[in-house]
């Protein structure tokens, strides 16, 4: 059968673990790198020792109904989730790269039970871990606690960005979750950056820079 298959290539990673005396395995991964607005938002995942009943991919093979689901089933059998979020300003601050390692900082940090070996997403390890970890090119659609991650943390920011919708209406983040498309561009040129806007990102510093010109601020320095 296919997708059992799939699950026991997706386990392989924790198998190995488990045999070297491994007991408490999770998955760390992040999304909302590429947006110009909103939050980055990380997840890490503890799943039971043992092939997941459900099928895991990478979240951005899933359809939102896909996701939304398997993101009840996670919650419902992980034995723990955490979730930890890197703000705009803290983005601005320290770059997304140094911001997303600290997103999933915090969100290894508040799981309920702490992990003895953590699989990390990308190509980079997590500092200040107290436990040993691996990075995993591509990791959510190779390991199953990195995969359950990915779909947590994709469906936590999309309802984040829902929610900053009805605060923000103009910019369509319900739609567009911050990314860069062609109506958040352009209502950015028409109404200027939101508070949840990430000016280290040129066109939303070029926006702000412009707003600050039509309103006569002509020595404003968005530098971000």
């Amino acid at each position: 059968q296919k997708a059992q298959a799939q699950r026991r290539r997706l386990y392989r990673f924790r198998q190995v673990l488990y045999r070297h005396g491994f007991e408490s395995i999770a998955g760390v991964d992040e999304v909302g790198r590429g947006p110009l607005a909103g939050p980055v938002v990380a997840a890490a995942v503890i799943l039971p020792r043992g092939l997941p009943s459900f099928r895991l991919d990478d979240s951005k093979q899933l359809s939102q109904a896909q996701r939304n689901e398997l993101y009840e089933k996670i919650n419902k059998e992980a034995v723990a989730v955490g979730i930890g979020i890197a703000q705009p300003q803290e983005i601005d601050a320290l770059n997304i790269h140094n911001a997303s390692l600290l997103a999933m900082y915090r969100a290894l940090s508040s799981l309920q039970q702490a992990p003895d070996f953590c699989f990390v997403d990308g190509r980079f390890l997590v500092p200040n871990l107290t436990c040993p970890q691996r990075a995993i090119v591509s990791g959510d659609g190779r390991c199953d606690v990195v995969a359950a991650a990915s779909i947590i943390a994709k469906v936590t920011r999309d309802r984040l960005l829902e929610e900053l919708d009805t605060i923000y209406p103009s910019y369509g983040f319900a739609a567009n979750k911050g990314y860069p498309t062609f109506e958040h561009l352009q209502a950015l040129r028409e109404h200027g950056p939101s508070p949840v806007h990430r000016y280290s990102c040129t066109p939303v510093r070029l926006a702000g820079e412009n707003a600050a010109v039509t309103r006569g601020e002509k020595n404003s320095d968005c530098t971000g």
